[in-house]
Formats: C-alpha cells, structure tokens, sequence
C-alpha cells in the first residue's frame, strides 16, 4: 500500500456539521432541540443534511495563511447591514428571477432596469441556439454625453444546469466575443463600463461594494490595487447548485461570492488538499496523479464520486470543507494557479430561490473606469 499522504500543517476549523442520509432519527431530535438541520439535495441526489454551527460565526484569524494557500476564506457576516439596507432592491431582482423563470423576456428587464440611463445605450439583443443553458444574451454600449467609450458589454442570462428539473438562473456581466474569451485580453476601461453596467442594472451591487470589511481584507490579502468585475448574479432555487469547479482564469485571482438573500451550502477547499483526500480515498495512488484526475474535466468516475456521493461529502466536511452561508456572509476562493486554486460547489438551501453577486478579482490599473462612490480596493 502506498504511504498515507501528510495534509497541509493547519487544521481548519469546522464551520458545520454533515450527517449521513440514514441519519433522519438525529435529524428529527436536533431539530426537536432547536437546531437548523436542512437537506442536502441538488438535482435529485441526497448528499445528507448540513446542520450549520453556531460557534462558526466568527471571523477567521487565518485568513491570510488561507488565502496563500489556496483555501475558501469563509466570512460571517461581514456584509453587516448592507443586504437590509438594500432589502427594496434584492426583493425587486428576485420577482424579476421569478418573472424570467416563467418566460418573461431578458430584454425587457434590462430596458425597463436602464431606461432613465444617460449613459448606457442597447446595441442588440441573441440567443445562443448552440447552448441549452442560454435565454437570451443583451447587449450595450457605453455613451457618456453622447460619446462612444466602450462598445460589445453584454449581460448574459442563463440556467445554472443544462438540467430541466433545476430552475436555478445567472446572469454574467462581461465585454466582447465571448467564444474567444475575449473580455482576458481587453482594457480595463471597458471592464470598468461592465462593472458600471452591473452597477446601474442592480444597485443591490453597493451592499458589496461599500462594505468596508470586506474591501479592505481584499486590500490587506492582495497588497495591490484591485477591481472586482466579471460579475454574475446567482438565483440558486431548491434542489440547485452547480457542480465542483474551479475559477482559475489567466490574470484573475479569486472570486468574491456575497450571500444577499437565502441561504446556500459550499464545499470549498484548495485543489492540493482535494487531491490528498482522493488519494486517502483511493481514487488516486499520487497528489499529482489526483490532480491529473482534476484536469482531465471527462472523468465520469471522478464526477461521480465529487458530486453524488454523501459518504464523500462527509468525508470532506469532516475535514473543515463544508460551508453554510447565509444573509450578509462572504467567501473568498484564492485563485493563484491552475495548481493553486480552491475547488468549490453550491447546493442550494431552503424553499425559495436565494440571491448572490459573485466577482472575480483582478489588478486593476489607472485606466478603470468607475461609478462614484463604487470604487472597491
């Protein structure tokens, strides 16, 4: 047998507790006693139940060592009153979820949501017929006093999953081809009329991007100037999620995700600490050999064992990987590296279809366009 491989040095703290699918007697007692216990479901597969803990609700004194090493950076609360501040506005973008998920056009909620814009003009409106998940893709040229600064922004709405049974929506904020990637090699100026664009479609936007905690941890955790763009806009309903992932892209280095409205439960770690818990598991006999397992994005094994298995989902909660967020929390999942990354999936909690903004955090350089009052780092 090969040697048991060693975990990273720290030894993170639980956040919540997992229990088994069989475990509905402990289930019925805790929540006789007062506790939270919710189900674990995403598209029809039982992984248990997550009972969130309370002495959890703490900001973590690690952050930095997390983030350096890749791991979610979990944090309670941090959004203090931000998401009732701009409860009006929350509400009004999970009915439009609820009007789009019952057919309404994409197009009209941006026109109506940018009518009184001076600066914002429509350019065009598709459909992708290639990819199942696409509504409808709306795009948008920034004109400020009748000048054009920025053409090719484009808010794209779409299913979560390629999954009829799961009605979980997103929309993403970004610029130019998109087959191409093109927003990776564009300027800031135009990421910054995209973010504007995010900005002026939901105001919500400011309960992230005027919390000072929040800002200046970024701050302290990347010692540069910094924006936070390629925005997506999370409508995660019952029995939803999207699969384990990763968020490394070239030049991006992390993503901030707020929790504005519901609840949802992650499991989030770094890539190197998953491949020396797939290896205890034996579904690798090497750290490396796991994470070519990773890579590979067509290992129907490998995807069976990270997202339908509740014995594994377990097995890493056990190990300070399960996450439950709420109202006003933040995570933060460090992307230093296609290596250096933290792996992540959502399960969707509750009866209604939550609400949450996830950024992608990038340089930001002299040329980034802001709104006043918005601008993060």
């Amino acid at each position: 047998m090969p040697p048991v491989p060693h975990l990273p040095a720290f030894v993170p703290y639980p956040t919540a507790r997992h229990l088994p699918t069989g475990a509905r007697a402990l289930v019925h007692k805790l929540r006789a006693r007062g506790h939270a216990v919710l189900p674990l479901h995403r598209r029809g597969q039982d992984l248990g139940f997550i009972v969130p803990l309370p002495s959890a609700r703490r900001m973590p004194r690690d952050a930095a060592t997390r983030w350096r090493d890749g791991e979610a950076v979990f944090l309670p609360g941090i959004l203090g009153h931000g998401p009732r501040r701009h409860a009006a506005a929350i509400e009004e973008t999970l009915r439009m979820f609820d009007r789009c998920r019952r057919g309404a056009r994409f197009l009209d909620e941006v026109e109506r949501r940018l009518r009184d814009d001076n600066d914002l003009r429509y350019a065009g409106s598709t459909v992708d017929q290639s990819d199942p998940r696409e509504i409808e893709r709306v795009f948008i040229d920034a004109e400020p006093d009748g000048e054009v600064v920025a053409t090719d922004l484009w808010a794209k709405l779409t299913w979560i999953a390629n999954d009829q049974s799961d009605p979980s929506l997103r929309i993403r904020f970004s610029h130019g081809k998109e087959q191409i990637e093109e927003w990776m090699s564009g300027t800031d100026r135009s990421a910054g009329w995209v973010d504007i664009l995010a900005f002026r479609m939901f105001p919500e936007c400011m309960a992230v991007l005027r919390c000072k905690p929040l800002l200046q941890l970024l701050g302290r955790l990347l010692q540069r100037p910094y924006r936070l763009s390629e925005r997506i806009v999370y409508n995660n309903a019952p029995d939803g999620g999207a699969v384990f992932h990763h968020d490394a892209e070239p030049g991006q280095l992390g993503v901030a995700f707020s929790q504005l409205e519901g609840q949802t439960a992650w499991l989030a770690l770094s890539k190197r600490r998953l491949a020396e818990l797939l290896v205890r598991r034996g579904a690798a006999k090497t750290p490396m050999q796991a994470m070519a397992r990773l890579d590979a994005g067509d290992d129907r094994g490998l995807w069976k064992l990270l997202n339908r298995d509740a014995e594994f989902t377990g097995h890493l909660a056990a190990r300070g990987a399960l996450f439950a967020l709420q109202q006003g929390d933040a995570i933060l999942l460090p992307s230093h590296g296609i290596d250096d990354v933290a792996w992540h999936s959502v399960i969707a909690l509750g009866q209604r279809p939550s609400l949450a903004h996830s950024y992608g955090i990038f340089p930001r350089q002299p040329d980034y366009p802001v709104a006043p009052g918005t601008t993060p780092g």
